[in-house]
């Protein structure tokens, strides 16, 4: 499931576009465009209109027109595909053939690049100028001091808060319990109970964490990926690892060494 790891990945390959008119546009599912408007608007706003520039924030990637910007969600398994190309060769827990059916949306430059996006489970949305307001800091970046304001005072569980993308945003299930493994904290524990030390602590594992599987390619290469399964082990305590129900995604952790 793209996470801001995936979608980091995407916008590399989306930033062919920078500098590119858009020729033109297909919308392959009536249900992919989503926001106040048409796909008419969209293609007065879009077609024939340079893109000025490919950014990212949390989960979504953003092209930037002169007047307008083109948000893309990719949902649970949205693929960014150039040319035919995946930018991403496989995606966890979803079908990872490419096939005309799981075309939602393409956009097609002068100079003969196709962006599309493959979305098997259709999760995934454009948006013609997207509310990015309602987006927190993004993960890549996060501060201490961004990650404080996100918690203090929530008696959410701290999992429940890493996934609040009004809180952070860019961070899905695998990489939360990722995170959470590496920084020794339970994702039951409430979010304001932490101390300023760990919130410290927590703020450079997103990043370094981010930083290390970006480096090897997802968010489902992380440390305790592999053992994510009955009767998985924690790699560093090898005591069996929990599996229950946070946040309303299934969480893995270990018992003995996040408190």
């Amino acid at each position: 499931m793209p996470e801001a790891i995936e979608v980091e990945i995407y916008k590399k390959i989306a930033e062919r576009a920078a500098g590119q008119k858009v020729a033109g546009v297909e919308i392959l599912d009536d249900n992919y465009l989503r926001g106040e408007g048409t796909e008419k608007y969209l293609r007065l706003e879009i077609v024939n209109k340079q893109v000025l520039q490919v950014r990212r924030h949390g989960k979504l990637l953003l092209l930037d027109f002169d007047k307008s910007t083109l948000g893309i969600r990719f949902g649970m398994t949205g693929r960014l595909v150039a040319n035919g190309v995946p930018a991403i060769e496989a995606l966890l827990y979803t079908t990872n053939l490419l096939d005309s059916k799981y075309e939602r949306f393409v956009l097609h430059f002068a100079n003969g690049l196709a962006l599309g996006v493959s979305d098997p489970r259709r999760f995934g949305n454009v948006e013609l100028n997207p509310n990015e307001k309602k987006l927190g800091p993004d993960a890549y970046t996060i501060t201490s001091a961004d990650l404080a304001r996100a918690l203090t005072s929530s008696r959410a569980t701290i999992k429940s808060q890493l996934l609040n993308q009004t809180k952070i945003a860019g961070i899905g299930n695998l990489l939360c319990d990722e995170i959470l493994w590496r920084s020794g904290i339970s994702p039951k524990k409430e979010a304001r109970l932490l101390s300023k030390k760990q919130v410290e602590g927590l703020a450079k594992v997103i990043r370094d964490t981010i930083k290390n599987l970006e480096e090897r390619g997802g968010s489902h290469l992380g440390d305790l990926q592999k053992n994510r399964q009955k009767n998985g082990v924690c790699p560093i305590e090898k005591s069996v690892l929990v599996c229950e129900s946070l946040a309303g995604r299934t969480t893995w952790w270990c018992p003995t060494h996040q408190v």
